[in-house]
């Protein structure tokens, strides 16, 4: 039996804020991908790929722009990944980094594949659909938030970084990629060719004990954080930090500030700003 494939609703309410940014009706596109939503409401929710993949169609036809995906990238890098960042920012050199994205990215979509290839003098982090091809613009918010936070995580620039970009058509990431002086080549599939011996660079957020306790949270065996981890999640970001409680909030999937200090002060008996004082 074949694994189904899946984005977190995280993921799907990324791609539905930014809709709405441009100026889209969240409404209307919703129910032309047959998305509910009480779906997305779901913490711990998988969206059937398809639909999901029908969402980027009706974001299309509904008139946005080519460069769509490109402009999500922000968003991507920080709400829908869950912590994701977390974990790969912490991590004690670029190879440990990159490992975790390739094991722990399917926990937000399985749709793409992430492969590293290292061959010769460089290393290839492939981006695979797993069936079919992917849309364009998830490609492009992926290609570019890698080529960006793998970058930052070394403290480079990203042409320091990356030599040359492979995209598919009609991917339209390429714009940015040569702007930031990135050769730019077609290929079947994204894929970023890296300098091998960055692999073993410290990052520059290398926090090891931040690392091994996301690693922790990372490799239970739910396939998705539920309400409770995302709490305990923040408690790791208000330590770890000096985020604003709201952008806490805001990427944890509260639609109110008011309604994750509540859920935190239910969970733990003190405000997010008490623990943030005096962490316990």
């Amino acid at each position: 039996m074949s694994t189904p494939m899946f984005a977190s609703s995280a993921f799907t309410r990324t791609i539905l804020s930014h809709a709405e940014q441009a100026g889209l009706c969240p409404e209307k596109l919703l129910k032309r991908a047959g998305i509910s939503l009480a779906a997305l409401e779901d913490q711990g929710r998988q969206i059937p790929a398809h639909r999901v993949e029908q969402l980027w169609r009706e974001c299309e036809q509904a008139g946005a722009a080519a460069t769509f995906g490109c402009e999500l990238v922000n968003a991507m890098a920080t709400t829908c990944l869950q912590g994701l960042n977390i974990l790969l920012d912490s991590a004690p050199t670029l190879r440990a980094s990159l490992e975790c994205f390739v094991t722990f990215a399917p926990r937000v979509t399985n749709f793409v594949v992430a492969e590293l290839e290292e061959v010769g003098d460089v290393v290839h982090l492939h981006l695979r659909p797993a069936q079919g091809q992917a849309h364009h613009f998830g490609l492009d918010a992926a290609t570019i938030t890698l080529v960006r936070n793998i970058a930052r995580r070394l403290g480079k620039s990203p042409d320091a970084v990356f030599p040359v970009v492979s995209l598919c058509p009609p991917q339209a990431a390429g714009e940015w990629l040569r702007n930031a002086g990135i050769g730019v080549e077609a290929g079947a599939h994204p894929r970023l060719t890296l300098h091998r011996s960055s692999l073993d660079e410290s990052l520059l957020g290398a926090n090891p004990f931040l690392h091994q306790s996301m690693l922790r949270h990372w490799q239970t065996e739910a396939p998705a954080p539920n309400r409770s981890d995302s709490l305990e999640l923040a408690r790791h970001w208000l330590t770890a930090g000096d985020q604003p409680i709201e952008r806490i909030a805001e990427r944890l999937g509260y639609r109110q500030p008011s309604n994750f200090i509540r859920a935190f002060r239910k969970q733990f008996g003190i405000t997010p700003k008490q623990f943030r004082l005096n962490p316990v």
